[in-house]
């Protein structure tokens, strides 16, 4: 019998200032260590090319990655985006606590594919009205 095992696949975290790195400890402070999560913080003082050099240094050739975003089409995104011409990166924009979470506990019983929906299908559903 053959098992099919799901290749591992880092998470990266990429945010305008902080805010990546904050959810890495928030979501780690509920559900304990992120293995394969790095986060990377584009700060007010860094170009397009320090930033993706310092994600760059972390990535690997035939390593698949799932990059979860701030916002669709800034600047964590546009670097994510040239970087998926030479890396197998799928991205997610719109980065929560709640998508992060779901990802985390996943990250090992999924492909990057399965991820990236659950990602997604988190963030729609983590938004509620009350009233």
């Amino acid at each position: 019998m053959v098992v099919n095992k799901i290749k591992e696949i880092k998470v990266l975290v990429l945010t305008h200032g902080k805010f990546g790195e904050e959810l890495v400890n928030s979501a780690e402070m509920i559900g304990g260590k992120l293995p394969n999560v790095n986060a990377f913080s584009l700060m007010p003082d860094m170009s397009l090319e320090e930033y993706a050099a310092s994600i760059e240094n972390k990535l690997k050739d035939k390593e698949k990655y799932l990059c979860l975003i701030d916002l669709f089409g800034g600047t964590p995104f546009n670097t994510a985006a040239m970087l998926r011409k030479k890396y197998d990166i799928t991205i997610v924009t719109g980065i929560n606590l709640n998508m992060l979470l779901e990802v985390g506990i996943n990250l090992n019983n999924m492909d990057v594919e399965a991820l990236a929906n659950l990602a997604c299908n988190s963030l729609k559903e983590s938004g509620k009205i009350i009233s």
